[in-house]
């Protein structure tokens, strides 16, 4: 498979990605940009049967945690999420739970945020996650979990 053909296939997911961690469309794009180029020299050394998928996701999960450090830098600023784009709004879902949740995933360490959107949204293994955000399959399985435990706490669920 050509890069062309491999970026063509994981754009979206990735991008979709990189919206849930960094908050708005605007910065998802360029990060999502900024991934591929940074795979794009890196892919031909990946050896044959690899997660390339994973590996893909590792550079978004840097990208993504280094674009938020330095945005940190410059200025603090909340993320945005549009309410109106969301399906659980057409559904019915109100809006303040809607806020209530995006506050709460928004205040969890960078880690477990990643690691609950990946298995959540992106169907990954632990193995997997455990590529994408780093470290093994315990401690991805622990950084869903403890972002499980932080968001129930946060809306006042049962822990």
């Amino acid at each position: 498979m050509s890069f062309a053909e491999f970026a063509e296939r994981h754009r979206p997911e990735i991008l979709r990605y990189l919206v849930r961690l960094l908050g708005n469309e605007a910065d998802a794009q360029d990060a999502c940009q900024d991934v591929f180029l940074r795979a794009q020299p890196a892919f031909v050394r990946l050896a044959p049967g690899s997660n390339s998928r994973a590996w893909l996701y590792r550079i978004a999960t840097n990208n993504a945690l280094n674009a938020k450090r330095q945005r940190a830098r410059l200025a603090a600023r909340d993320v945005h999420v549009d309410l109106d784009t969301l399906s659980a709004v057409d559904a019915g879902e109100p809006r303040d739970e809607l806020r209530a949740l995006r506050r709460a995933v928004t205040a969890l360490p960078a880690r477990q945020r990643a690691a609950l959107m990946l298995r959540q949204f992106h169907d990954m293994s632990y193995a997997e996650i455990a590529a994408s955000v780093g470290g093994n399959e315990g401690t991805a399985r622990a950084n869903v979990y403890q972002a499980l435990k932080k968001l129930r706490a946060a809306l006042g669920g049962e822990q």
